[in-house]
């Protein structure tokens, strides 16, 4: 073409080119820019050398593949490799999809599930050994052409109250020989606190991530529940380990039977629970949650064993790529169909929704069970279409929205950056006073009440600024259930119960949450148990959040007998007529944040209310007297 001919004909060769490069490289940039996007999130699968055949594993599915295990001596040394051909051929099949294959060295039967974990004591405790040992990775790597080694050391013990400086040297040694080399350094690691304070945070730097072990926390429902991984993922954050690192384990195999996924759908069980026959597993739903945690707030997804998986539709590593891969899982709030974050998800952006545009992300009508925040956003909830209905305001994660009568009654949604309002965190622990219970150290530091029986109880003082809708959060963990009560101090009036679900153990712990409405000042609230049998760290109560506001017509005036509001929508003012009006007023905005306030006296026939200050949108009128709540629009 003569446009063609003009632009690249008759150029001087030296502006061609450079022009070329230009585009070249930025074709490159752009190549490295979806690769990092496509990898950010990591999905790490364990394959032992005695189970399972290197041609039945999903490569597709898989960014990273860990072969275990590698034995170590107490020298430094390395045993020899078990079922190498097996290993040769994840490398070559492994490298053939980009999926990178490292070597585990340690294991469960080496350390603290039956065997000796002296052997890793003895090699770190000496710089001669520490030395032979990296030389002996190095190696291992070379021979098998592997892209790093992970440390499966189970586990380093605190040393006099600190974290083990051995391992902390080891692991230093570790990662210089190894990423001078470009090569990896992970390690796997127990998801509870107990077993990790032999790990110093200086590690966190010197790996490329860990792989938290989230799984075994007992026997039988503490197995590895939603709670166990979301406790696991706090726990190793809150010390200082960088989300992006934070990789977190996930089982494929049942206890108390160790039988794996794979036999137990054989066996008859439902694919999509996590119970069956005494057999407690992670089924569809679970992984797909922790998924969900780990994409949100973390930096993957590990999994012991790929062996114990099925093929097709029922396959646990399916679910766990899907749900990586879910359209617009860079959303600020995601949508669940079930209870602690199961069945489908969506994830939304800022912005409006209406029934027909969640719909098109695949949510369907009035099936909504849970949701999980990022922090910094809200997301207001209607019961109906084209944001009418009754409103619940939402700025953290809520794990059933049953608790909140909030269940199965979406239609449309504003997700939006949170506006700012009062919170206060009280640590359980700094009670006014009690009774029955007892403090004890908690593994996600310094203390929590525990040994709560029916009918104990603590008392708190909080002074909230302002009258209005708050959100309280407990921070609880329980192996049975429980139930609180929220009340003021004295027993009247009680502001709300919640329900505490089975956590899995005395410190997995979760946050729960349900919404109240407070008077403004200083005041002392209570929590009684109900039922017993839960722990609580702390409490933490939030305006602007959480607040439920029954929206009582669309129509040009609102009637209640003896009250009336008009005009409705206003530009300017708002006339309240009738006795029930009377007594003072506040006005909410859809946070629940208290932005007007008045009184309206029984000698007035009716009361006009500014409200030109107010923005354009939707606000709720609340009077003393009849405890109603209503809705305006301002123009």
């Amino acid at each position: 073409m003569k446009t063609n001919s003009i632009l690249w004909g008759h150029q001087p060769p030296s502006i061609q080119s450079i022009i070329w490069k230009h585009i070249r490289l930025l074709l490159f940039l752009f190549v490295i820019m979806s690769m990092a996007t496509v990898h950010a999130q990591k999905i790490v699968g364990y394959t032992p050398s005695w189970l399972g055949s290197a041609n039945d594993i999903d490569y597709d599915r898989l960014t990273h593949i860990n072969y275990a295990f590698a034995l170590p001596t107490a020298s430094g040394g390395l045993q020899a490799i078990e079922n190498p051909a097996k290993l040769q051929s994840l490398v070559s099949q492994g490298h053939a999809k980009g999926v990178k294959v490292l070597i585990a060295i340690g294991g469960w039967d080496l350390g603290d599930g039956g065997g000796n974990d002296g052997r890793f004591n003895t090699l770190a405790a000496s710089a001669s050994s520490r030395n032979n040992f990296v030389n002996n990775v190095l190696s291992v790597i070379n021979q098998y052409n592997l892209d790093g080694a992970d440390i499966d050391w189970e586990f380093p013990e605190p040393v006099n109250g600190a974290p083990d400086n051995n391992f902390t040297l080891l692991m230093g040694q570790l990662s210089t020989a190894l990423h001078n080399q470009g090569k990896l350094l992970t390690a796997a690691v127990n998801g509870s606190a107990w077993a990790a304070d032999g790990i110093s945070s200086q590690v966190f730097g010197y790996v490329d991530f860990l792989n938290i072990m989230a799984y075994d926390g007992d026997a039988g429902a503490g197995h590895s529940p939603y709670s166990y991984a979301e406790s696991a993922l706090n726990y190793y954050k809150g010390r200082g380990l960088p989300a992006a690192k934070a990789v977190i384990g996930v089982p494929f195999y049942a206890r108390p039977s160790w039988k794996g996924y794979n036999t137990l759908i054989a066996e008859g069980a439902d694919p999509y629970s996590d119970y069956f026959n005494g057999d407690y597993y992670n089924g569809i739903n679970t992984i797909k949650a922790k998924t969900a945690l780990a994409k949100s707030q973390g930096g993957g997804i590990m999994i012991w064993t790929l062996d114990h998986d099925v093929q097709g539709q029922y396959a646990l590593l399916k679910a766990i790529k899907d749900e990586m891969g879910t359209t617009g899982g860079s959303g600020v709030v995601t949508l669940f169909q079930h209870c602690d974050y199961g069945g489908y998800s969506a994830s939304l952006n800022t912005g409006s929704y209406t029934l027909g545009q969640l719909q098109a992300l695949g949510v369907a009508n009035d099936d909504i069970s849970s949701l999980q925040v990022q922090n910094g956003y809200q997301i207001t909830m209607y019961q109906h279409d084209n944001f009418t209905g009754n409103v619940l305001v939402k700025t953290s994660n809520d794990n059933c929205l049953v608790n909140e009568e909030f269940n199965d009654d979406i239609s449309s949604v504003i997700v939006a950056q949170a506006s700012s309002g009062w919170s206060a965190t009280i640590e359980a622990e700094n009670w006014t006073i009690q009774s029955g219970t007892q403090t004890e150290a908690c593994a996600e530091g310094g203390q929590n009440v525990g040994w709560i029986d029916t009918n104990d109880w603590m008392v708190w003082d909080i002074n909230p600024p302002s009258s209005g809708a708050y959100t309280v959060e407990y921070r609880v963990a329980s192996p049975n259930s429980g139930m609180i009560q929220l009340e003021k101090a004295g027993g009247s009036p009680v502001y709300g119960t919640r329900s505490v679900p089975n956590t899995g153990g005395w410190q997995n712990w979760t946050t729960i949450s349900h919404s109240i409405n407070l008077t403004a000042g200083q005041q002392q609230i209570a929590i009684k148990a109900l039922t017993g049998g839960w722990n609580i760290n702390w409490l933490k109560l939030t305006s602007s959040s959480g607040s439920r506001i029954a929206l009582e017509s669309q129509k040009s005036h609102i009637n209640h007998p003896d009250l009336r509001i008009f005009p409705n929508p206003t530009s300017d003012y708002l006339e309240v007529q009738g006795s029930a009006g009377t007594g003072s007023y506040t006005i909410y905005d859809l946070n629940g944040k208290a932005v007007s306030n008045g009184h309206h006296s029984p000698q007035e026939d009716h009361k006009k209310i500014d409200v030109r200050q107010l923005k354009a949108g939707i606000y709720f009128i609340s009077h003393s007297k009849s405890k109603k709540v209503l809705r305006f629009i301002k123009q």
